[in-house]
C-alpha cells in the first residue's frame, strides 16, 4: 500500500471536511478516527487510502479509496468533487459516504459509488478503511455524544 502519510494542507475549520490519510489515523491516532476528531475538533472527515490490488482479468489496478464520515453535510457532492481532485493520477477514485448524523434512523446507510469493478471488490476496499480507521466506533460515539456536542464530548461517550 502506498500512502501520503502527511498533508501539507492547513487543518480546515471544524465544519469543513478534513481529508486525512488512513496511515495518519493508524499511526498517530491508534486506528481510531474518533481520536482524530477530538484532537482536531473535526465533525466531518474523509479518510483516504491509495492502494494497488490484483483484479481478476484486469491485472494490477490502482485505487484511491475515500470514505467520508460527516455530521454536517446533506449531500456528498462537494466531497466527491474534492476526492476526485485529490485522486492520484492513474488511480480509480472509489468514494463512500457515511452520513453519521443519520445514524439510528431509517435513512442511515453507507453510500458507495459504483466504479465498474464489482460489488465485492468495492465493498471490500471500503470495509478495509472502515475497519482500520475505527469508523463504526467513531459514528457510534459521535451520536452518543449528540450532534451539537459531538466534537467536545466524543471522548467521554
Amino acid at each position: 500500500m502506498s500512502d501520503n502519510s502527511q498533508s501539507n494542507a492547513p487543518i480546515p475549520d471544524n465544519n469543513a471536511a478534513h481529508f486525512v490519510p488512513l496511515s495518519v489515523i493508524m499511526s498517530e491516532h491508534k486506528g481510531q478516527l474518533a481520536d482524530y476528531c477530538v484532537h482536531h475538533q473535526a465533525r466531518n472527515t474523509v479518510v483516504t487510502m491509495p492502494i494497488e490490488v490484483d483484479v481478476a482479468g484486469k491485472s494490477r489496478q490502482s485505487f484511491y479509496v475515500a470514505v467520508a464520515v460527516t455530521m454536517d453535510f446533506e449531500t456528498a457532492e462537494p466531497l466527491i468533487d474534492e476526492a476526485e481532485r485529490q485522486c492520484p493520477k492513474k488511480h480509480q477514485c472509489l468514494f463512500a459516504w457515511i452520513p453519521a448524523h443519520l445514524f439510528g434512523s431509517d435513512k442511515f446507510g453507507i453510500m458507495i459509488d459504483e466504479i465498474g469493478f464489482g460489488e465485492t471488490l468495492q465493498n471490500g476496499l471500503v470495509n478495509e478503511v472502515i475497519d482500520k480507521a475505527g469508523i463504526e466506533a467513531a459514528v457510534t460515539k459521535m451520536n452518543k455524544a449528540g450532534i451539537e456536542a459531538a466534537v467536545t464530548k466524543i471522548d467521554k461517550a
